[in-house]
């Protein structure tokens, strides 16, 4: 993915846990930077973010045996990251705003 820093053209990475070391290393703040991923690289990201929070064996039993506020809070989630995922630039900062519902 190509990475901006204040909106310059800043270098490619592969994956965006290198942007959080660089952040970390370089004492700035994450708002500096942004990102722009290609289709295939927004869906496997979006994939990732979504078993992280619900696993594909939680997404199973929330489906067959959760109440409905669990799976409309699941779907809410999951719906809301392929959105993100379907943008024509997503950010993988922007994803990461995107959280669960408790």
């Amino acid at each position: 993915m190509q990475v901006f820093r204040n909106g310059q053209p800043y270098g490619f990475v592969q994956d965006r846990q290198l942007i959080d070391m660089l952040i970390k290393q370089l004492g700035v703040a994450a708002g500096e930077f942004t990102c722009v991923c290609s289709v295939g690289e927004a869906k496997t990201i979006c994939e990732e973010y979504i078993v992280q929070a619900y696993p594909l064996w939680r997404q199973l039993n929330l489906m067959r045996e959760g109440t409905s506020s669990e799976r409309d809070g699941m779907s809410v989630f999951i719906n809301a990251c392929r959105k993100w995922s379907n943008d024509p630039n997503p950010d993988p900062f922007k994803l990461a705003r995107i959280r669960p519902q408790a």
